[in-house]
């Protein structure tokens, strides 16, 4: 069921999020978390070489997002953006705020198929927490394939190894019981066990791991939702990545190991993909927009292009054959 935001009654719900360099993938992204009832975006961004700045501003401009300059601290970007967030009007007016990267998408499993109608069904709940479900590579070299959710449609087992722990992400109520955000999860601002925490399928998480836990063990909830988590995408945007570094770090690199870590294909899932189209539909009405269509189109060259360099470059094609030779001796 496609839900765009200002339907009557739906809830306030805010993402609050960061980029850089991401100008290819934002559209579909931002269609996406609207389809599913999202209702408002704070997007930061901070020393971006390809369209994503002039996209947000069109974006901006239109009423689509808020988009905000971010002043890096030491703490970094991302650390940065939620500290800067908490001062949004647009967050402090919203029923409920979740943090989600442009590589995450959420899957709802159950019910109308949107966030509020899997908010309602957590009626009594004061955050929900979305799991990671990784899917892999699958192949996809270049930078020219369908939306991410469609390219990419094989992940890590449903069912993890015994004592697998998955990371999470994690919807709260704006309702005094956090006091900030976090880039996982929100922090208490009063004591656990006045806080219903629950995972996507109603599980209620343990009192006692409420005020640190990053991740849960067992059972992750996606009979409810799963959050997709799409951290290599082709090889070509992959290499990109490395290029830019990482999103929540300021010298952390990104070498094979991280490839290895995230490139799981083991099953299936084209559950995101199949229903899409809604998503589609909403990228096809804010593409009306003459000045977005061409920042959206301008972004996809560049991404394209420098794909293409990095594939050729020296430090590019050493990646690629450790990459290689890795998965040759697996």
């Amino acid at each position: 069921m496609n839900q765009e935001s200002g339907q009557p009654g739906a809830p306030k719900v805010v993402v609050v999020t960061t980029m850089k360099d991401e100008g290819a993938y934002i559209l579909d992204w931002i269609s996406h978390y609207k389809s599913i009832g999202v209702t408002d975006f704070v997007i930061f961004t901070n020393d971006c070489s390809d369209p994503t700045d002039h996209i947000l501003r069109c974006l901006n401009r239109m009423g689509v997002v808020q988009h905000r300059f971010n002043r890096v601290m030491r703490r970094g970007p991302h650390k940065s953006a939620l500290m800067w967030a908490e001062y949004e009007p647009a967050v402090a007016a919203a029923d409920w705020v979740l943090v989600v990267d442009v590589d995450e998408y959420l899957q709802i499993n159950s019910g109308d198929g949107t966030l509020p109608g899997l908010l309602a069904e957590r009626a009594d709940a004061d955050a929900v927490s979305f799991v990671w479900r990784i899917f892999g590579n699958a192949g996809v070299s270049q930078v020219d394939h369908p939306p991410v959710p469609q390219a990419f449609t094989r992940a890590e087992p449903e069912a993890g190894a015994p004592g697998e722990h998955r990371f999470f992400k994690t919807v709260h109520r704006n309702n005094g019981k956090f006091h900030r955000m976090g880039v996982h999860r929100p922090f208490l601002a009063v004591p656990p066990q006045e806080v219903n925490w629950q995972l996507a399928d109603g599980t209620r998480m343990p009192e006692e791991e409420l005020e640190g836990a990053l991740h849960v063990r067992g059972g992750y909830g996606y009979e409810g939702a799963q959050l997709n988590h799409y951290a290599l995408r082709s090889r070509d945007g992959f290499l990109n990545k490395k290029a830019r570094g990482r999103a929540n770090h300021f010298t952390s690199s990104i070498e094979p190991g991280y490839w290895h870590r995230f490139d799981r294909n083991e099953e299936e899932d084209r559950r995101l993909a199949d229903r899409f189209e809604a998503a589609l539909a909403v990228k096809e009405k804010l593409l009306r927009d003459a000045a977005l269509r061409e920042q959206h189109e301008a972004a996809l060259t560049w991404h394209r292009r420098k794909g293409r360099k990095a594939r050729i470059s020296q430090e590019g094609q050493e990646f690629l054959e450790l990459l290689k030779v890795s998965e040759d001796a697996a």
